[in-house]
C-alpha cells in the first residue's frame, strides 16, 4: 500500500487559495482609494459651486439695494442698462444676439422715409418743433428743425449732470461731498421755484453731492440744479467751459430772438437746439461706455425719473430709456431728450413749444414711436 504525504499534497491548492485572497484585498484597497477620491473631487466641485453661488447672490442683493435707494418702482430695477460689453448695441436687452436683415442701400432708403415721415407728421401739428437722432453703433442722424432755438427748460440738467459726473470721473469732486444749502434767491443763493423739494429745506441743511445730483435728475428739483451750478463754478463757467465746446447751434447764454407757437415775437437767454441738446447726450454716452463704474448712478437716475411722459412713452416698457424731461408751460414749452438702449443704442431730442402739455406729450411719444420702429426694423 502507497502511502501519500497528506501535507505535500495540500501545498499547492493552499498557496493558490491564498494568492487569491490577497489579490481580492488589493482589489478591495484600490477600490476603497478610489471612492475616497471620487467622493473628495466630488466634495471640492460642491464646494466650489456653493462658493460661487454665495457671491453671486451677494453681488446680486448689493447691486439691488443700491438701485432701491433711487427708485421706489423695484419694476425699474430689472431694466437698467448694465452691461460690460463697449458695443451693447449689437445685442437686445434680453442679451440675446441679433443679425441687421437689411443691406445698406436698403437701411439708407429707410432712413430717408423716416425722415420725410416725421416731417409731415410735424408739419401736420400747430406748433413748433425740433428733433435730432442719433445713432450710437453706427453714427446716422436724422433732423427736422434741429437749429432752431427754442427754451431747454430742464432738459439742460442732463448736460449739468454729465459734466458733474466728469469731474467726479477726474477725481476733482467726490459724491460724498457735502453741500449745505444757501436758501437765498438764485443767483445770490440756491432757492427757486418751481419742482424739487429741496426748497423746503431750512437754510444750511446738508446735503451729499450724491443726494443733491439725484434730485437734480429724478424730480427735477430746481434748488438742486443750482447747488451743482454753484459747485461748477456758475452758469456761465459752464456754459463756456463745458456745453460750448461741444455744441453751441445756439448758444445756451446767448440772447435770441424769435417768432414763437403763437405768433408773438419773443427774445431771451437759455434757449437751446434739438442737436445741441442730442450732442451734450452723445457725449454721456461715451462717458458711460467709457467709464461704466463712475457714470452708472447718473444713467440708473436718468432711468429711474418720476416722469414717464416722452421718449419712454413710444417704446416697449422693458426699454430702458436714460432720460430727462423739461416744461416751462409759460413759454408753451415740453421737451425730452435721452439714450434709448434699443438693438442699437441712440440718443434721440425732441423738442416742441405748443401750447398745449397733453398735446406736446402726445407728439413727443409718437416721434419717439417712429424712430424705435425704425431702428429695430433693421433686425430679426
Amino acid at each position: 500500500m502507497k502511502h501519500h504525504d497528506r501535507s505535500g499534497y495540500n501545498i499547492y491548492p493552499t498557496t493558490r487559495k491564498r494568492r487569491n485572497n490577497n489579490n481580492r484585498r488589493t482589489i478591495f484597497v484600490i477600490s476603497c482609494l478610489l471612492i475616497c477620491l471620487l467622493c473628495v473631487i466630488l466634495s471640492i466641485v460642491f464646494i466650489v459651486r456653493l462658493v460661487s453661488k454665495s457671491n453671486k447672490d451677494t453681488t446680486t442683493s448689493v447691486t439691488t439695494a443700491e438701485n432701491v435707494l433711487v427708485s421706489d418702482d423695484p419694476g425699474n430695477v430689472a431694466s437698467l442698462p448694465v452691461d460690460d460689453d463697449p458695443d451693447p448695441s449689437s445685442s437686445s436687452e434680453s442679451g440675446t444676439a441679433r443679425v441687421q436683415t437689411v443691406d445698406a442701400a436698403t437701411r439708407e432708403a429707410n432712413l430717408a422715409a423716416l425722415e420725410q415721415q416725421v416731417a409731415d407728421y410735424l408739419n401736420q401739428q400747430d406748433g413748433r418743433f425740433g428733433v435730432y437722432y442719433l445713432n450710437m453703433n453706427n453714427g446716422e442722424c436724422l433732423g427736422f428743425k434741429e437749429n432752431q432755438p427754442i427754451v431747454a427748460a430742464s432738459t439742460i440738467k442732463i448736460a449739468y449732470n454729465t459734466y458733474l459726473y466728469e469731474r467726479i470721473a477726474s477725481g476733482e469732486i467726490s459724491l460724498d461731498e457735502k453741500m449745505t444749502y444757501n436758501a437765498a434767491a438764485y443767483p445770490t443763493g440756491d432757492y427757486e421755484g418751481g419742482t424739487g423739494t429741496i426748497q423746503n429745506s431750512a437754510d444750511g441743511t446738508e446735503y451729499t453731492l450724491r443726494e443733491v445730483s439725484n434730485l437734480c435728475i429724478t424730480i427735477s428739483d430746481n434748488c438742486a440744479t443750482n447747488m451743482i451750478l454753484r459747485r461748477l463754478g456758475g452758469e456761465d463757467s459752464v456754459n463756456e467751459n463745458y456745453l460750448k465746446p461741444i455744441s453751441c447751434v445756439v448758444d445756451y447764454r446767448g440772447t435770441y430772438s424769435y417768432t414763437d407757437c403763437t405768433g408773438t415775437e419773443k427774445s431771451g437767454k437759455r434757449r437751446t437746439s434739438a442737436i445741441d441738446l442730442a450732442k451734450y447726450t452723445e457725449h454721456l454716452y461715451r462717458d458711460y461706455k467709457g467709464n461704466q463704474a463712475v457714470f452708472q448712478p447718473l444713467i440708473d437716475d436718468l432711468c429711474t425719473t418720476e416722469y414717464n411722459w416722452g421718449l419712454p412713452a413710444g417704446v416697449p416698457s422693458d426699454v430702458s430709456v436714460a432720460h430727462k424731461v423739461g416744461f416751462y408751460p409759460t413759454y408753451y414749452t415740453y421737451n425730452d431728450v435721452g439714450i434709448v438702449f434699443a438693438s442699437e443704442d441712440y440718443v434721440l431730442c425732441v423738442l416742441t413749444e405748443c401750447g398745449d402739455e397733453e398735446t406736446a406729450h402726445q407728439i413727443i411719444g409718437e416721434v419717439s414711436r417712429m424712430i424705435y420702429a425704425y431702428v429695430e426694423s433693421n433686425y430679426a
